[in-house]
């Protein structure tokens, strides 16, 4: 895997440079070097790619050898499923990441994550789509804004966003899954794909209460559950589509949603134990195991 800057040949490069990007190779290639076994050009048994729903990235401890801002947990629902069949687990997910950001560099010090497939391979997990056309902070933040900037309204994030939220998905964010999965499955032709699908973050019906954690009122709350639903949607037909498998998450986590206090399994934005909110905490990656290795059964 490149370095981050090229060596030139009329330019000294300082003792600090050259530690810094020695230090970045270590820890990218000691994230992969969990995987053992097979070599990189082959690519590695079991790799997880995605986004911070495969990656963990609210949950502790996280991975000390991961790619910088990418925020690996070292429990996250790929680590629970390679120990509980026996492996190691190449984990290039990364938070934040798009399907483009499997095929491409996220960040200038992180190849693509499709680099540690190959054909070798032959198991594939992965989470992925929610951070396409910026659904993911359109959601959260987005959403959070309208509503402090029209606290009297009952539906400001779907007064915003309409029908565009989904619209989305289904114009782009659906065709791109479709187009990133028939990329790895020609990368890794041997292996097995299971498409995580995501969690209930948003309960299908929203109360006062739960409006004051996640700052959405009630009706925008119901809006962006079935927006969610939409997604996973289009993650069940892209996976069918490349036979893939898709591991459903949507109804074996109602009542874990970020407003189900003690049962969540995924964070509010407020009283969060862990950060970033909004994202799968230890119990949701467990029970995103869970789900996969029952797929794999």
């Amino acid at each position: 895997m490149p370095l981050p800057y090229g060596r030139s040949p009329h330019r000294r490069l300082g003792i600090r440079t050259v530690l810094t990007a020695a230090a970045t190779a270590v820890a990218l290639l000691g994230g992969l070097a969990q995987a053992g076994g097979a070599q990189a050009a082959d690519g590695y048994p079991y790799v997880n790619l995605g986004d911070s729903y495969s990656a963990g990235a609210s949950v502790f401890p996280q991975a000390t050898s991961a790619a910088t801002f990418c925020s690996n947990s070292l429990v996250n629902y790929s680590h629970l499923v390679a120990k509980r069949r026996g492996m190691n687990v190449a984990d290039v997910s990364c938070a934040g990441a798009t399907t483009t950001d499997l095929t491409k560099s996220q960040y200038r010090w992180q190849g693509p994550q499709i680099n540690a497939v190959g054909p070798a391979t032959r198991l594939i997990t992965l989470t992925i789509g929610a951070n396409n056309n910026g659904l993911f902070n359109d959601s959260t933040s987005a959403c959070q804004q309208a509503w402090l900037s029209a606290p009297l309204s009952a539906t400001p994030c779907r007064d915003e966003f309409g029908t565009s939220l989904v619209d989305k998905i289904n114009s782009s964010t659906y065709p791109d899954l479709v187009n990133v999965l028939h990329r790895i499955d020609t990368a890794a032709p041997n292996a097995r794909v299971l498409l995580v699908g995501y969690p209930q973050i948003f309960p299908a019906v929203g109360t006062p209460v739960c409006s004051a954690a996640l700052l959405t009122t009630p009706a925008d709350t119901e809006y962006l559950h079935r927006t969610f639903a939409a997604l996973n949607s289009a993650l069940r037909r892209a996976a069918a589509t490349t036979h893939a498998t898709f591991v459903d998450m949507s109804k074996v986590s109602a009542g874990h949603d970020a407003c189900a206090g003690d049962r969540r399994w995924v964070e509010p934005t407020l009283g969060a134990v862990n950060f970033p909110s909004m994202h799968a905490n230890t119990r949701g990656q467990q029970a995103m195991a869970d789900q996969v290795v029952a797929a794999l059964r």
